[in-house]
């Protein structure tokens, strides 16, 4: 098992990433012991679905050391699908799980029945995201203030602010058909101050070819499984960048139907995974069941 070398204090430690991981869940366990006011024992954890046993076995022991039981490891997508309460639907049959996120896009096909989940297909773009989405942006608008001023911008915190204040104006357009860059760069001296508007439809532009590739895991799925589109009954979006109009406008159109948004798609897998506790918890009537199928489905990388 590979080892990181971590320098606190000019000191150098050797962790393995399940220490890392049991650290990151034991700060996650003092916040829910604050906010409860009781101990907190026992979880639910959620992983992606093409984790293999021995991944999922080290999410296990991160999970021990940061001195919880767990008591069930579900997959994600399962996760998003529970969170819509699509488990109890009894004439629901395929689900499709749209995960856009920061760096990395999942697609992956469920087939439910009585409550139990089994992931069908899996497929997925590891170099597309959010972060993808905003590296245009960034590069238009540093060439476009760059043209306006005469200057390179250079400086490492000019850069970084740049960053921060374009990731900023993407959130905007997902509410507004404009939205306005505001920054003061240092570097610039009398021009330091910096408004540059954005609209929409020209984020969209510079980006078309990204989301375009949106749908390319969708199709690749749907063939893996021998399926069409009008085999899904539901479909579901899950992480930041599914906020995104165009994205949303091209799995509509796609799938000729709206897809299921009403929860909040960086809160989908949490809430997700919070119903599967109160299952095994008995928060919710026996007649309540979720099951999730161990059949492991190996994802089909799209590039």
């Amino acid at each position: 098992m590979v080892r990181y070398v971590i320098s606190v204090n000019e000191t150098d430690r050797r962790v393995y990433p399940e220490e890392i991981g049991a650290t990151i869940i034991g700060f996650l366990k003092s916040a829910a012991e604050r906010n409860l006011t009781v101990p907190v024992t026992k979880a639910v954890m959620s992983v992606p679905a093409e984790f293999d046993d021995l991944q999922r076995n080290y999410t296990i022991k991160a999970g021990n050391l940061a001195g919880l039981e767990i008591y069930r490891v579900i997959n994600e997508p399962t996760a998003a699908a529970l969170a819509y309460g699509l488990h109890t639907k009894p004439n629901l049959q395929n689900v499709l799980v749209v995960d856009l996120g920061g760096g990395t896009l999942d697609v992956s096909l469920l087939r439910v029945q009585g409550g139990m989940f089994l992931t069908q297909g899996i497929a997925g773009n590891n170099r597309l995201g959010g972060q993808d989405f905003n590296l245009r942006l960034y590069n238009y608008l540093k060439e476009r203030i760059e043209r306006r001023v005469h200057q390179v911008i250079s400086d490492r915190e000019d850069l970084q602010t740049l960053r921060l204040a374009v990731e900023e104006v993407k959130l905007n357009l997902t509410k507004s058909h404009t939205a306005f860059l505001h920054i003061h760069l240092h570097s610039l001296g009398k021009n330091s101050e910096i408004t540059e508007p954005i609209s929409r439809s020209k984020f969209e532009e510079i980006n078309k070819d990204l989301f375009m590739k949106v749908l390319e895991p969708i199709q690749t799925v749907l063939q893996a499984t021998h399926s069409v589109k009008e085999d899904v009954d539901e479909v579901v979006l899950v992480g930041g960048s599914t906020r995104i109009p165009k994205v949303r406008e091209l799995i509509r159109e796609f799938f000729m139907k709206e897809p299921n948004t009403h929860i909040d798609p960086e809160l989908a897998v949490a809430v997700g995974v919070s119903v599967q506790a109160g299952i095994l918890g008995g928060m919710w009537p026996l007649t309540v069941s979720a099951v999730e199928l161990p059949i492991r489905v190996k994802k089909i990388h799209v590039q």
